[in-house]
């Protein structure tokens, strides 16, 4: 009997911890994460106007195709906030210090992200350019 219980709450066990890494690697791989991408080869440096903050991008290639990826740097941060695929160059515009437009999606450095892998900016869904400048 003692066997019996013994064998049953191994078997319990292994089957929750199958359905919990099953679960998961399912909501990993549907809820990707932009501060965990590839490095990627640098293609350019754009600097804010007030030589505060700059954006480092940098192209992303392998089997699946290509990307750009657009690293935020400042004194005290350096943080992920562009990730475009099917692209190999970005063009950028500074609207102002805060405020920048890329490869025609416009974003706020400091609350922004855009990862076309959602196909939106990931806090300014559906902001345009002259709704960031009103804002500032």
């Amino acid at each position: 009997m003692k066997k019996n219980f013994l064998t049953v709450s191994l078997f319990a066990l292994t089957f929750a911890v199958m359905i919990f890494n099953t679960v998961f690697a399912a909501v990993k791989s549907l809820t990707p994460d932009i501060s965990d991408l590839p490095e990627g080869t640098l293609l350019k440096t754009s600097s804010s106007p007030d030589e505060k903050s700059q954006i480092n991008f940098y192209l992303v290639e392998n089997s699946m195709g290509c990307a750009v990826r657009g690293e935020l740097k400042n004194d005290s941060l350096r943080k992920n906030i562009f990730w475009q695929t099917g692209v190999k160059e970005a063009s950028i515009k500074w609207l102002s210090e805060k405020s920048v437009i890329i490869n025609d999606i416009p974003l706020n450095i400091e609350s922004d992200k855009f990862d076309s892998r959602r196909g939106t900016a990931i806090f300014s869904e559906g902001v345009t350019a002259e709704k960031i400048a009103e804002n500032e």
